[in-house]
């Protein structure tokens, strides 16, 4: 029941967001919600966990990962659309190693208040996944990313202890602690963020619907790992 959860919550990510768009307060306070709930799992969440497991190894690749993203434009000479589909992969590959992890914390032997903090987060999961690659590459590859990451969690959570060694490993914490770091550049243009323009996320700081949405976000971000314990 837990994984038809998590995969519901998912899939209403981009129903939430796209319904929400028609509406302007609405889409301000899904752009502020998706915005500091996604900082809030990978500074709250992913990033110490990683910490936790790689130790200082872990932290220069979280370091290399924030680099890379500049590295990345200046590589490409202003190419800012090419820049940020590469750092949209590289991020593609870290929610799916997280997958696996949600997928072992669905097990019922982790608890339901594991699961149901899981469960929290995979719907601004949804819409961020949503908001970021069906424009940039397509509706084809937001869909295959969605399915690959309920795949992952699916065989994570169907093999279950076989799996859990791998997420525990110190390899999958520097990958996790550099995609991290690129996801970090992402999050800092905000949900309002074009992908052939910048445009600071300070830019709705005095539309209330926008608080609105961080205030819901940290919420949930906060609230998880209550849950947790």
């Amino acid at each position: 029941m837990n994984l038809i959860l998590s995969i519901t919550a998912l899939l209403l990510g981009p129903v939430v967001y796209a319904l929400g768009r028609r509406n302007r307060v609405a889409r301000q306070v899904l752009d502020g919600f998706i915005f500091i709930t996604i900082a809030g799992i990978i500074c709250v969440n992913i990033i110490p966990e990683s910490l936790a497991v790689g130790g200082y190894l872990a932290a220069l690749f979280l370091v290399l990962g924030i680099a890379f993203p500049v590295i990345i434009e200046r590589g490409f000479h202003g190419a800012m659309h090419e820049a940020h589909v590469l750092v949209l992969i590289i991020a593609a590959i870290g929610l799916v190693i997280h997958a696996i992890v949600d997928g072992i914390a669905l097990l019922p032997m982790q608890g339901s208040n594991l699961a149901s903090a899981v469960i929290l987060h995979r719907l601004p999961v949804g819409m961020a996944i949503w908001w970021s690659l069906r424009p940039s590459l397509g509706l084809p590859v937001a869909i295959a990313a969605f399915a690959t990451i309920i795949v992952a969690s699916t065989a994570a959570y169907l093999f279950g202890a076989s799996t859990t060694a791998l997420a525990e490993a110190q390899s999958i914490a520097y990958v996790q602690a550099f995609v991290s770091g690129s996801l970090i550049h992402i999050v800092a243009f905000g949900v309002t963020h074009e992908h052939d323009k910048h445009i600071e996320p300070t830019a709705q700081a005095q539309d209330w619907g926008y608080r609105v949405g961080i205030l819901i976000g940290l919420f949930l971000v906060f609230t998880g790992p209550q849950l947790h314990g």
